[in-house]
């Protein structure tokens, strides 16, 4: 069913997904009918579960671009509607996969044969109305002719141009027939890192909204990083040839130069800006999160949660595998919708100004979160902080929350607590697994676990470097991913520098080296004790995956000793701390597995 100019679907919003002689009237009228009284609206849930990707960002656009310009946002149920979306586009195929927006167009998509495997739409013709449901009037009208292309990275920034350009040509203080009611004129946006949104979507500490986010970096912050990174003091190199005293001179100042002088922030950015971003005040903070749906109607809601050093980029090469299984060699009943967001005080979420939040506080407000969603019941995974995170969500049982997973769990029994601790030989009667875990830690706790004890113990005198230094803030990050994943101390083979610098990169531009660094002090708790995760009180149904290169590999002795609703346990064979970030493949395959007789 390949077409050239063929519509596919007026958005509901719109006129999405009507019928097909409805939408050709759509495209037949448009141009000389300004009365629209004879056409019925949509809400944007009536389209989410056809094209939620397409759907979202588009709807994200257009509230971002309104609110800039001192307009009230297109919300359904409103009186401001938007009428009509013509979206007319050639369609070509090639010989290769295309990721187009964040995974979710492969398999053609959503805009054409639906049987196509391998194809990509360029499309040609965004036009947007924005109608007064009231007064039956167009308010406002806007066009965009510019054409996407074959590669991804290049297709985001084209539709946030168009989308950009059509507010600037046609801006709504020009708009024809009547103003909705109620709308009020909104400040001048905000263009500050803490809070890129434009501030008429900043919300009251108990507004439950959720509203739509497009992260925009001036230019400035980064000429000035670029600047900071020039004038760079470096410390004399080590005394040794090996880390043990740290990273090395020469890794670092190989990764920052290029962070200086080849690395471009603007392209994780978009990839970011295609995909449903979101912020909504819970207990007053905000939390900033990706939300992609399925196009299953029965996915199954799941929330993804990071850690330290680490951020939601862990998770951008799962989202497709776990939205659309299919398109990567799994079947449409794995399904999942994704949330993913971040923790306070990390990222793009709100920086906590009052004592509390913990674990625990984080995980009920995860659950505010899916509620306020809309789901009903959902599944929670994690590593790092986002493991004892899960494990405190499953200590609160919320209704709804059918299970966890997670990748660092916390296992050491009670009685080898203290003698792993204080670097105590191991006592007798250790399995081969019991004996190479207590080893590990050992080592750890006794070797590398000094960044934790400063961020548990004075997280602020570390925020001090963190947020002044790049280069301080490379080679505290660099050290942790090079030492934590599976790559041999050089993670660049399995992530990628310039994934690892665009977390190093949103540490810096959000200014949260402080504030995630908090975190830790109000955890302050061993995260790998059973004993102190309480984990003898989680009655919800537990997984876990452990990956080889982990902080420690968790024997599945300690692991169904400490967790008595264990149903599930693997061990992966390749893959470390970042475990979504360093092998996505197998990642989301664990995630199929371990929750599908959850659904």
């Amino acid at each position: 069913m390949n077409m050239q100019r063929r519509i596919s679907y007026s958005i509901g919003i719109a006129l999405m997904f009507a019928t097909a002689s409805f939408a050709q009237q759509v495209k037949t009228d448009y141009a000389r009918s300004t009365d629209f009284s004879q056409y019925k609206t949509y809400s944007w849930e009536n389209v989410r579960t056809q094209n939620p990707l397409w759907v979202d960002r588009i709807k994200a656009a257009v509230n971002s671009a309104l609110a800039a310009k001192g307009w009230a946002q297109v919300e359904s149920g409103g009186n401001v509607s938007i009428m009509a979306m013509e979206i007319t586009q050639s369609h070509q195929t090639l010989n290769t996969y295309y990721d187009g927006f964040g995974g979710g167009w492969r398999r053609g998509g959503g805009f054409g044969d639906s049987t196509t495997t391998e194809s990509t739409y360029k499309v040609g013709t965004l036009v947007v109305d924005l109608f007064d449901t009231n007064t039956k009037t167009l308010i406002w009208r806007g066009s965009s002719s510019d054409t996407l292309s074959d590669k991804p990275d290049k297709n985001i920034k084209n539709l946030n141009k168009g989308v950009e350009k059509m507010f600037d040509r046609f801006p709504p203080n020009t708009r024809k027939g009547a103003a909705p009611s109620g709308v009020q004129a909104a400040p001048a946006a905000d263009t500050s890192v803490v809070s890129p949104l434009p501030t008429s979507v900043s919300a009251a500490p108990d507004d439950s909204s959720i509203r739509p986010f497009h992260i925009n970096i001036p230019e400035e912050q980064i000429v000035e990083l670029r600047q900071r990174i020039a004038e760079t003091r470096w410390p004399d190199k080590e005394t040794v040839n090996d880390e043990s005293q740290g990273v090395q001179l020469a890794e670092v100042q190989a990764l920052v130069q290029y962070w200086g002088n080849g690395y471009n922030w603007r392209n994780v950015e978009a990839k970011l800006n295609a995909l449903p971003e979101f912020v909504t005040t819970i207990d007053g903070v905000d939390i900033q999160f990706i939300h992609v749906r399925s196009r299953e109607p029965n996915a199954l809601p799941l929330i993804l949660t990071h850690g330290w050093p680490g951020s939601p980029l862990e998770f951008m090469k799962v989202i497709g595998p776990l939205t659309d299984p299919v398109a990567f060699g799994g079947s449409a009943q794995d399904d999942f919708d994704v949330v993913i967001p971040a923790i306070p005080g990390y990222g793009f979420s709100g920086k906590p100004t009052d004592l509390g939040w913990n674990p625990d506080r984080v995980a009920r407000a995860w659950d505010v979160l899916m509620k306020r969603l809309g789901y009903t019941r959902y599944v929670a995974e994690g590593g790092d902080h986002g493991s004892v995170i899960s494990d405190a969500m499953a200590r609160q049982a919320p209704p709804g929350l059918l299970g966890i997973h997670i990748t660092m769990p916390a296992t050491i029994p009670a009685n080898l607590v203290e003698g792993i601790n204080s670097g105590e030989p191991a006592p007798t009667g250790l399995t081969a697994p019991e004996l190479l875990a207590y080893n590990t830690l050992s080592t750890f706790f006794g070797r590398n676990a000094a960044y934790g004890a400063m961020m548990v113990t004075r997280p602020q005198t570390i925020g001090y470097a963190l947020v002044d230094s790049p280069s301080g803030l490379a080679a505290f990050t660099y050290e942790k991913i090079a030492e934590w994943s599976d790559s041999d101390g050089h993670p660049e083979r399995v992530i990628g520098r310039d994934e690892i610098l665009d977390d190093i990169t949103l540490y810096w531009l959000t200014n949260t080296g402080a504030s995630s660094s908090r975190f830790y002090w109000e955890n302050n708790n061993n995260n790998f004790s059973a004993a102190a995760q309480k984990t003898d009180q989680i009655k919800v149904p537990v997984a876990i995956t452990v990956f080889p290169h982990e902080i420690f590999r968790a024997p599945e002795s300690w692991s169904r000793q400490a967790y008595p609703s264990l149903y599930y346990f693997h061990e992966a064979a390749k893959g470390g701390h970042f475990a979504a970030w360093e092998q996505p493949e197998i990642f989301s395959t664990e995630l199929r597995a371990a929750f599908r007789t959850l659904r």
